[in-house]
């Protein structure tokens, strides 16, 4: 399949975790590996904890969401 994130690559956190239901809100985070089954990016942030974020919340940096007018 498919994969838009890279293993090691960098990405922008924007939702709620899998672990522990903690809410991100644009934070930076390193992807470790995709979940083959379920689809969802198991990364690392700065401070080294890591946790399963879904695709719709991540983003790559420097990207923007739609078309401007």
């Amino acid at each position: 399949m498919f994969n838009e994130f890279k293993n090691g690559s960098k990405v922008i956190v924007n939702g709620t975790g899998q672990n522990n239901g903690k809410v991100y809100k644009n934070v930076p985070a390193k992807i470790i590996e995709r979940d083959p089954y379920y689809l969802d990016y198991h990364v690392q942030f700065k401070d080294g904890t890591e946790d399963w974020i879904l695709p719709k919340d991540l983003r790559k940096p420097y990207s923007r969401k739609g078309k401007r007018r």
